[in-house]
This record gives C-alpha cells, sequence and structure tokens, in this order.
C-alpha cells in the first residue's frame, strides 16, 4: 500500500463529531483528542549501526469518559498511536487508565490503575519520558532500550490521607508495577516493584510542621533474588514569608543490614514575577560514598510568555547510581492566535564505580497557530544526540501537528 494510501486510512478513522461545546465541571462528560502529525528524520531510531532515514505517520487518537461530583471523580480513558513508518502500520503508544478521586473536608481518596505499551525502536530522545507535569522522569530500564520490541508496564496505585485540617494528619501511599518485555531483540529483564509508604504530620506551631515517614520497597527481576528496602525520615518545613524552609534526613536500610543516609535542605522562593526552587543535599550510594543531590528551579512570567528552567541531579540514599536532567523552554505569545516555544532538555544515567554512562539530549523549536477556535496547528524542528558509553548517534526531524478536542455530554 502506498503512503498516500496510508494516510488516507488513518484519516478516515477519525470520527466525524460535530462541533462540540467544551465540557464544563460536573457531570458526565467525553472528551476525544486527535492529533495527527508527519515528521521527517534522520536516524530517528539513534541506533549507529543502521540510520533509519524517512517520514513517518502517527496519528494519535485519545478518549475520556468523566463522570464527577462535588466530592467523587471516576475518569476512564483509551489511548493510542497508528503509525505507519517505511511501509509498516504499527499500534503503539497504547494505554488503558482508570482514576478514582472521593475527597472530603478532611480526607481525600484516590485509586488508579494503567496499562500502558510502547515500541522500543521510538524510545530514543528524551522526549519520550517527559511526563504529563513537564518533569523529565527517567526510567531505570533506559541503558537497555535499544533494538525493537515492546516494553509493557502495569501500573496499580492507591492514596488515602485524613485530618489534613487537625493538628495531626495521616497518609498512606501503595503502589504495584510489573514491567514485561516483548518480542525484544535484545535480553531484557521482567521485573516487579511495589512499594509501601506511611506519612504523620504534626503541626508543631503556626509556622512548623513536622513530617515523619516510613517506606519499604521490593524489587524483583526475573532471574534475580528480590531486594528489599526499608526507609525512615523525618522532616522539619519552616512557612517562611517569601517561601518554605524545609529539612530531611533519611535512613534506608537493605536486606544486607546496611544502612544508607540521606539529607537534605530545600528552599523556595517567590520572586518578582515568578518562582525559585532550591534543593541541595548529600546521599550515601551503595558503597557508603557521599554523593551530592541538587535541584534548581525557576519560572518567570514575561510580557505574554514563559520563561522556565529546571537542574537535577537525583541519587537515592544505597543507590547504585545517579540520574542528571536539565530542562530549560522558552514560550512567547505572538498574537493571540499564534505563538512559538523553544526548548532544551538533556538526561544522563551514570553508574557508579564503572564508565557505564547513557545520555540523551535535544534542540527544539515549534510555531503554533490556530486555525480556527478548534484546530491548533504546530510546525517545527528538533535535533536530538544521544551516547552510549562512548558511542554517539544524532537525529534531526521536522515535523507538522494538527490537533483537535472534541468535548461533549450525553
Amino acid at each position: 500500500m502506498k503512503h498516500v494510501d496510508k494516510f488516507f486510512v488513518l484519516a478516515c478513522l477519525c470520527p466525524t463529531v460535530g462541533i462540540a461545546q467544551e465540557a464544563e465541571p460536573g457531570g458526565v462528560f467525553f472528551t476525544f483528542d486527535v492529533s495527527q502529525e508527519i515528521e521527517g528524520s534522520t536516524d530517528r531510531d539513534l541506533v549507529s549501526e543502521e540510520a533509519e532515514d524517512g517520514f513517518v505517520s502517527t496519528t494519535s487518537l485519545r478518549f475520556e469518559a468523566v463522570t464527577e461530583t462535588r466530592t467523587q471523580r471516576l475518569a476512564f480513558g483509551l489511548g493510542t498511536d497508528l503509525r505507519v513508518d517505511e511501509d509498516e502500520f504499527t499500534l503503539d503508544g497504547n494505554t488503558v487508565d482508570l482514576t478514582y478521586t472521593r475527597t472530603s473536608a478532611d480526607a481525600a481518596l484516590e485509586i488508579s490503575a494503567e496499562w500502558r505499551r510502547a515500541d522500543i525502536s521510538f524510545l530514543r530522545d528524551i522526549t519520550d519520558f517527559i511526563g504529563d507535569d513537564g518533569v523529565i522522569t527517567l526510567p531505570d530500564d533506559i541503558d537497555e532500550l535499544t533494538g525493537s520490541g515492546f516494553r509493557n508496564t502495569s501500573t496499580f496505585a492507591a492514596s488515602l490521607s485524613w485530618g489534613e485540617t487537625a493538628p495531626v494528619g495521616y497518609s498512606l501511599d501503595m503502589s504495584v508495577e510489573t514491567l514485561r518485555y516483548e518480542d525484544a531483540s535484545v535480553a531484557l529483564l521482567d521485573a516487579d516493584s511495589a512499594s509501601l509508604d506511611a506519612h504523620m504530620r504534626l503541626n508543631l506551631n503556626e509556622v512548623t510542621t513536622a513530617d515523619i515517614a516510613l517506606g519499604f520497597e521490593r524489587l524483583e527481576e526475573a532471574g534475580e533474588a528480590a531486594e528489599n528496602t526499608q526507609s525512615l525520615s523525618a522532616a522539619l518545613t519552616f512557612d517562611r514569608p517569601l517561601g518554605d524552609l524545609t529539612t530531611r534526613v533519611t535512613a534506608a536500610r537493605s536486606d544486607d543490614d546496611e544502612t544508607f543516609w540521606a539529607a537534605t535542605l530545600e528552599r523556595s522562593f517567590a520572586v518578582p514575577g515568578g518562582r525559585f526552587e532550591g534543593v541541595l543535599g548529600f546521599a550515601q550510594d551503595e558503597v557508603g560514598d557521599a554523593q551530592v543531590t541538587a535541584r534548581l528551579g525557576y519560572d518567570r512570567d514575561i510580557p505574554s510568555g514563559l520563561i522556565s528552567i529546571s537542574a537535577e541531579r537525583d541519587v537515592g540514599a544505597g543507590a547504585s547510581g545517579s540520574t542528571t536532567t536539565l530542562q530549560a523552554s522558552y514560550e512567547r505569545d505572538l498574537s493571540p492566535i499564534s505563538d512559538v516555544r523553544f526548548g532544551f532538555d538533556f538526561g544522563q544515567a551514570e553508574e557508579f564505580g564503572s564508565d557505564s554512562i547513557i545520555a540523551t539530549g535535544g534542540v527544539s523549536v515549534s510555531y503554533g497557530h490556530a486555525l480556527t477556535p478548534l484546530w491548533e496547528l504546530s510546525v517545527g524542528a528538533r535535533a536530538d544526540a544521544r551516547d552510549d558509553d562512548g558511542l554517539r548517534t544524532n537525529s534531526g526531524t521536522v515535523f507538522l501537528t494538527l490537533d483537535r478536542i472534541y468535548s461533549w455530554r450525553p
């Protein structure tokens, strides 16, 4: 089938829904997001052995059904990417998620479940690991995500908090995740993980709050013995006129009965036109060496725009490695219906005591224009690079995206 014919088929898959009104909070409503992207790239897979140049057409479909009242909200979502790539038709980026929340004046409950399936050959540049909150979260298996195949993750999480308006409050958080690989071209390990955290908050006075947390984590990889970690942390937060000041100490204990320590000092400032956040501390790695941890974040509103910068070096108590992430973006409205955005992102995973370093990053520029009140057009370009233990690859991409969100009530 020719590419033109495939693009026509993808377009026909998009439902022809009439113009709908924006859904308002409350009651039952539905949304359907249709996004069509066509991109041309050089070595999109960032694989040195074989540069795969060419065009890719991706139709992203996302459906969500929501019912909510003053105290409860239930949301169900489905999503998939229909991709045409070099005479291949692939369903990728499949997601199914369900979320339930219930709130009251003094308590809150949230339960969520998600299943996600992604093509490993497209998990290359850092944008694949930017979450809905805009923060980069590098997966533990980033150094293994090469070749072809699928990465399937299932996650169940629940949280309960109560006593939120009382001098003493409590919360419980738990999560279970399964990671499975399918048709992978290289040997990858399936894994199961679980965590449970209990928190107690004490309002010592009008400006001082204490938080005590007890945590348990379990990781089990295929063919490997399960790893269990217990942690205890204590924090004091001081409410200052310009922002909170927080001191935190954490102790983590492994199966070998070894205890590892971590400590941080956190400070946030309200500055003219924006906000600044800084964290500085240390953590003992798995051999007991002290590693620096730090995080900086700055957001500033400018006339018709926003500047955002963040940097973080994350090391957990008893960890075997560190992750470093950098992000910067500049957004500006050119007119009531158009805008421009420049972005930079970088992520690096490093194993202590070895030369193993995986780094990926990129720069991008895009121009957005509202064709109508309902249709959005975006065009842009991006340059990506990946360094896998000294083996460097580069990719350049130009793209065009059309986006439309339908919303309606029954």
